[in-house]
């Protein structure tokens, strides 16, 4: 018997409006009702329905109809059930006389009600949406896109309210996200057996990373791996919306890299700095990682700065040690960008945003290192755990890169307080040449105890004197860093469960917004650990990539005219 599919659906949403809308109509009633269909009509139905561009209104609905789910006695949860409702999407998505027409609906109209709508766009991945989402189901990949938004709210991190007065400050809305490269996917294939292959499709993870992103409204955007041959398409859209960036591919050849965007009418690029944690000659800092750093003022008050920096660290689980020595010439990198002034207090420093994938798990070594501001390293393992096993001596990186144990650039500290020296950077840079052309003075440390030390690379603990009453550590076993970050999320979710922003053989936190010198306001929620089970594999067809993005608002008091 043939069957049709607009009376398919329109016997679908009188059984749902049945059951949603009628008081007494409960889920047993309309299991019955569904029961009264001919056997025929029973399987067309359920077979069509994989096919439609309703599945996600349905599957809403009828989630809303499962046992305990909705009570009369709830009005919230009839709320909710009656929420999505069915009819428009007969008339919007069919026509007579194209019964498989895909959705013609406005792109930002759409998102919130259909799970992949876009007028005229990506028509092979609208069409591996369309055909694909009972398979996604049948993959374990599917959630219903307004659960997931439900889950990702913007929330206040702390309980006072701020002013919001623009007069007064400016709310910077920052955004970070690993979008997962496309070769790396590829290249790790196994990683990714589980999945839908058309979810793993460039073309189907594209718009909805860049969709996530605008979504968001952010003014800053840090975004890791991403592809180099995918950039200048890539970025098209956001220069569109008026964004200017800077990209920093990873060294050697290393084909991914880091982007970060930035609002050309709110912001202007003060200086910038594309870090290089490649090192040659240094065990340690052999891997191609890479970090920009970005110093910006508001272009309607040029005295308000800050600095926004993204990296993206090393991958291997085990060594702990290879992050530590990363994250010290970051942060040296950013001591040097965000300092203002040494007072009778010690050195100030601008307001500081530090986001992106940093391979580590919470309150962990180089967690630990991060908030606290101290970590001792010596004698522990490769872990940044006690260990006897091949542990650290007291020499972490060579002292001829001239970075201090507490993540400081030695010529630039020596120029800083003895007002003498080259503040020559000593780190390897393969755009050091275009970037900072106003040093070539191939001139190594400030002083030659320090320069005879760094050629012999011995390892001794040192201790040198600059100016009187500051000194720079070099080997000592212990880094510092001169700065009081905090991170914006808790890592746990209001019941004391873990969040989690990827899947590596668990749900865990890797991602990060760390912050100093600054106020956050809200932040972008995770989901906990059983809220990411709904989710299970990603990428799939509401999340792009293989990370969760993380975002954070925060206030930026404004400098007061001397006028």
């Amino acid at each position: 018997m043939s069957v049709s599919p607009r009376l398919l659906l329109t016997t679908t949403v009188s059984l749902l409006n049945v059951a949603c809308n009628a008081r007494a109509a409960t889920f047993p009633q309309s299991r019955k009702i569904f029961r009264t269909l001919e056997s025929t009509w029973q399987r067309s139905l359920l077979e069509n329905l994989c096919k439609s561009p309703i599945w996600k209104a349905l599957v809403s609905n009828y989630l809303a109809l499962s046992p305990g789910a909705v009570s009369m006695d709830n009005p919230t949860s009839h709320q909710k059930c009656t929420k999505v409702k069915m009819e428009p999407y007969l008339d919007t998505c069919y026509s007579q006389n194209n019964t498989a027409a895909m959705c013609d609906i406005p792109f930002h109209t759409a998102t919130n009600t259909l799970i992949y709508c876009q007028t005229g766009a990506f028509s092979d991945a609208t069409h591996s949406v369309r055909t694909n989402v009972c398979a996604d189901a049948k993959y374990g990949n599917y959630m219903d896109k307004q659960r997931y938004r439900a889950i990702r709210k913007w929330k206040r991190v702390e309980k006072d309210r701020s002013s919001n007065n623009t007069e007064d400050y400016f709310i910077l809305k920052l955004l970070s996200f690993n979008i997962l490269a496309q070769n790396l996917l590829e290249d790790h294939s196994y990683l990714y057996m589980g999945h839908n292959k058309k979810a793993l499709n460039w073309k189907t993870r594209k718009p909805l990373v860049i969709q996530e992103i605008f979504e968001a409204e952010a003014n800053v955007i840090c975004l890791q791996e991403v592809l180099e041959e995918h950039l200048l398409e890539f970025v098209a859209p956001f220069k569109q919306h008026g964004y200017e960036y800077l990209y920093k591919k990873r060294t050697n050849d290393k084909r991914d890299g880091l982007l970060l965007l930035y609002r050309s009418n709110e912001f202007v690029l003060l200086d910038y700095a594309k870090v290089e944690l490649y090192q040659s000659g240094v065990e340690l800092l052999n891997r191609d990682n890479v970090g920009i750093i970005a110093k910006l003022a508001l272009k309607d008050n040029p005295e308000t700065q800050v600095v926004v920096a993204t990296t993206h660290l090393l991958y291997n689980p085990r060594r702990n040690d290879v992050r530590l020595a990363q994250i010290q010439l970051l942060l040296a990198e950013i001591e040097r960008i965000a300092f203002i002034e040494n007072t009778m207090g010690g050195p100030k420093y601008l307001p500081i945003i530090l986001a992106g994938d940093f391979n580590l798990e919470p309150f962990t070594g180089v967690y630990k290192f991060l908030t606290e501001g101290s970590f001792e390293y010596c004698g522990k393992g490769r872990s940044l755990e006690p260990s006897e096993y091949r542990s650290l001596s007291n020499s972490l990186i060579p002292p001829r890169l001239c970075v201090t144990d507490n993540c400081q650039h030695f010529n630039v500290l020596t120029q800083r307080l003895r007002k003498e020296g080259t503040g020559k950077v000593m780190l390897e840079n393969s755009e050091s040449h275009r970037q900072r052309r106003d040093e070539n003075v191939p001139t190594p440390c400030n002083i030659n105890v320090l320069q005879q030390s760094a050629n012999s690379d011995t390892g001794r603990a040192q201790v040198i004197e600059i100016a009187q009453g500051h000194s720079a550590r070099f080997s000592s076993g212990t880094l510092t860093h001169p700065f009081n970050m905090r991170s914006v999320y808790t890592h746990m979710g209001a019941h004391g469960e873990k969040e989690a922003t990827t899947h590596q053989n668990e749900w865990i936190t890797v991602d990060y917004i760390f912050y100093s010198n600054i106020k956050p306001l809200e932040k972008y929620a995770l989901p906990t650990v059983s809220q990411c089970a709904a989710l299970r594999r990603i990428p799939n067809f509401i999340v792009g990539s293989d990370h969760l993005s993380l975002g954070a608002t925060f206030q930026l008091p404004k400098k007061k005219s001397l006028l």
